[in-house]
């Protein structure tokens, strides 16, 4: 089997060192809040190039668009700072389009077509940002299920877009994505896809624009292992045309998400790469990881260990405990001992269960990670 999964270099004295903030053992997968993933060489070795030369950064953003639309099969694409933003000037592009007046009327966008209708069972904590840029939401479906008259009914002449979030943090019961393409598409109005967190493996990448999604969202610095701070926008052409016109370095609503010309370096080398790596390998080498985790953490009488390794459901195994046997301890609680202990160490902690996601673990971590939850665990 071949070994991807290797670890990182690492400097004699860390920057963080220097800065004097701890560095953490990552069991939270490809998260904001601690870093993101770690980029490969080549990726940083893009963005090194980068910083030494000025380029036109509109220019420099449509190359990278003809990246982003060759691996998402879309016909153009735009770089933007984050999924967030990506999110925001999606629906600034759904809203006002290219028209001058209307770019700099927004976020207020009162007398324009601006309402977002989204699932119930889909809305996130992140979904702010379609508001950020104008949007009022209106909400279709119940708990486990919608009817497509309820899109039906809900498309009006005030409707911007639809929204589909492609999450494992969604619950069920949405319409068919295909049902509602073709009612959408019915009455002329664009669908926008947020699959920020969904990759790998590899075809998640164009599925949404294969099935008709108007516009799709992904972060750059997640599965990609682009800078974090990258994200792609990809879509139709006259979509991406508006999104240009909402986002930086244009004076629109989007103009404080700036990108700078070594995000965009970096996130066209991570594409390439993306394209090109044998993700199945690495899932592969990661549930072995997941599996071994599982197994050693198996004997414990307050926790039910759960490995996953559906590659469809998350970009990487995740080992989850859930307490069992009448254990009164919390996910939280879990957590916060781990994160407050040497080496410090941050999983996910959900409502029923701790996570422990392979994505950004390195040898020896998963070892680390196995002594302090059994000594924290006898504690609980």
């Amino acid at each position: 089997m071949s070994k991807l999964v290797t670890a990182p270099e690492s400097a004699t004295t860390s920057i963080y060192d220097r800065i004097g903030v701890r560095t953490i053992i990552n069991a939270a997968g490809a998260t904001t809040a601690v870093g993101g993933t770690l980029m490969p060489q080549e990726v940083i070795d893009a963005m090194i190039s980068a910083s030494k030369s000025f380029v036109v950064l509109d220019e420099l953003n449509r190359a990278v668009g003809k990246k982003i639309a060759e691996v998402t099969g879309a016909e153009d694409g735009f770089v933007t700072a984050g999924s967030a933003a990506a999110m925001l000037v999606a629906v600034a592009a759904c809203i006002a389009g290219t028209d001058p007046v209307k770019v700099r009327m927004l976020p207020n966008s009162d007398g324009l077509a601006n309402e977002v209708i989204i699932h119930r069972m889909h809305r996130i904590g992140y979904d702010q940002m379609f508001r950020a840029a104008g949007g009022h939401f209106v909400e279709i479906g119940m708990p486990r299920r919608t009817e497509a008259w309820e899109l039906e009914a809900a498309i009006t002449e005030k409707t911007a877009c639809v929204i589909w979030i492609d999450s494992p943090a969604t619950g069920p019961g949405p319409l068919d994505f295909d049902l509602l393409v073709e009612i959408a598409h019915r009455h002329n109005v664009p669908v926008v896809v947020d699959a920020a967190s969904t990759l790998p493996p590899k075809h998640h990448i164009t599925r949404w624009i294969e099935r008709g999604a108007d516009l799709a969202i992904y972060s750059g610095g997640k599965g990609i292992r682009g800078p974090q701070d990258s994200g792609l926008l990809a879509g139709r052409a006259d979509l991406i045309a508006a999104a240009r016109a909402n986002g930086a370095p244009a004076t629109g609503v989007g103009r404080a998400a700036k990108v700078s010309k070594e995000a965009m370096a970096g996130l066209y080398v991570a594409l390439d790469r993306f394209a090109s790596y044998d993700h199945d390998a690495e899932h592969a080498e990661r549930s072995e990881m997941a599996h071994m985790i599982a197994g050693a953490l198996d004997g414990l009488d307050n926790a039910e260990i759960v490995p996953v390794t559906d590659f469809e459901a998350y970009p990487m195994p995740v080992v989850k405990l859930y307490p069992a046997n009448g254990a009164s301890w919390t996910p939280t609680q879990l957590g916060e001992l781990l994160a407050a202990g040497e080496p410090s160490i941050h999983g996910k902690m959900e409502w029923d269960h701790y996570g422990i996601h392979t994505h950004n673990l390195y040898p020896g971590e998963p070892e680390q990670i196995i002594e302090a939850v059994r000594a924290v665990m006898g504690r609980l």
